[in-house]
């Protein structure tokens, strides 16, 4: 699941680097700005969902003692 999700964001990224590419100098600096915001964005948007599936791996294989309770 997560190596399909790394898969897929690199896929988007060649693709949108590969349409930028095939522009030429018709590129403006905005144009070139907003596909690397858009690339960035999505880099963080993984890297959030694969942080937290290794969290809540790590939590459910080792999960944290039982609380005391009373004197």
């Amino acid at each position: 699941m997560i190596q399909a999700g790394i898969i897929a964001v690199v896929v988007v990224s060649l693709a949108f680097a590969w349409r930028n590419s095939r522009r030429g100098a018709g590129v403006t600096r905005i144009e070139a700005f907003r596909t690397r915001m858009k690339v960035i964005f999505l880099v963080l948007v993984m890297c959030s969902l694969c942080s937290k599936a290794i969290i809540h791996i790590c939590r459910h294989f080792n999960p944290p003692p039982p609380s005391i309770i009373g004197p």
